[in-house]
């Protein structure tokens, strides 16, 4: 077991939960996830977003093990992704409306949290592209 399963042992694990308790989060008998844990049967996409929603974790880390595990709503993320991109706008004159910004301080903020690159890494990449 390497995959799928090693990630929702983790989870389960992380959160002090049972096999049988983690079925039961997600709606399936604790014999299905018994066999998703050993990797004796595929995961569903909808108990995959089941768990990746209940345990506030990345689908993408959950599915493939790419990206960090857990969603970020860190408030200081947040912010240095602002201040990342409102700089490079500024030093680039891009002269990007604030909607745009805005977008972009989003995109920033979630690829920042999933690769763990740092908010002005990502937001200069994107600037790049511009």
């Amino acid at each position: 077991m390497s995959g799928i399963g090693l990630r929702l042992r983790e989870i389960r694990k992380d959160n002090d939960l049972t096999q049988p308790v983690m079925a039961a989060a997600i709606d399936v008998s604790d014999r299905t996830y018994k066999y998703y844990e050993q990797e004796k049967r595929e995961i569903p996409a909808l108990a995959a977003v089941k768990i990746s929603e209940a345990f506030a974790i990345n689908l993408e880390w959950l599915l493939t093990g790419v990206g960090k595990a857990h969603k970020s709503n860190d408030p200081e993320l947040a912010e240095a992704c602002a201040i990342a991109v409102l700089t490079e706008n500024e030093g680039r004159e891009a002269g990007l409306p604030i909607a745009k910004l805005g977008k972009i301080i989003g995109f920033v903020a979630a690829q920042s949290a999933q690769t763990g690159e740092t908010p002005a890494q990502v937001t200069c990449k994107y600037f790049d592209t511009l």
